[in-house]
């Protein structure tokens, strides 16, 4: 969990490999920010934590980011996939980083039925972040999935992900 007024910066070239005993995910939360960009020639790859060959979809959580964006929710929602983390609010320009040329693998786990963290999961994210370039393969479930918010995002590109490519919960 990367909390309200910290700063996550990974740089160009970078492996994030995730725990597999524990199905580790990485959670921004509002206020946090994730400063993840690569470029086309160092891309920032979260991976699954087994050896090349060994990788299944669902090896790990995924990526969340939450943000203080309008959702269609009278109170604060909380994110899905067991996190229970707050997202959303009333600053369509908020800022929750940067996600550029980045890759997400093997990704994907279910808290409970109909309750899921996905390969990248984007709750209230607004305008002011930044999201392009952003590869995910292998998802255990959606690939790319929004909970409102004014994030708008370029180049998504999903691979053979076992759910949806893309998500758009009206929330």
């Amino acid at each position: 969990y990367v909390t309200d007024g910290a700063k996550l910066i990974i740089q160009p070239g970078t492996t994030i490999v995730s725990d597999i005993a524990e199905k580790g995910a990485l959670i921004i939360e509002r206020g946090a920010q994730l400063l993840a960009e690569g470029t086309s020639a160092k891309p920032i790859v979260f991976t699954s934590g087994k050896a090349v060959g060994e990788r299944t979809p669902g090896d790990w959580g995924g990526v969340v980011l939450l943000g203080r964006a309008t959702t269609n929710r009278t109170s604060e929602p909380t994110i899905e996939g067991g996190i229970g983390r707050v997202y959303g609010g009333n600053n369509d320009l908020d800022n929750s980083g940067i996600l550029k040329y980045v890759r997400i693998e093997y990704a994907g786990i279910a808290a409970m039925p109909n309750s899921e963290i996905n390969a990248l999961t984007l709750g209230g994210v607004g305008s002011g972040t930044t999201i392009e370039n952003v590869q995910t393969i292998y998802a255990n479930d959606d690939a790319f999935e929004f909970f409102g918010g004014t994030v708008n995002a370029k180049h998504l590109i999903a691979f053979a992900g076992i759910d949806d490519d893309r998500d758009r919960e009206f929330i």
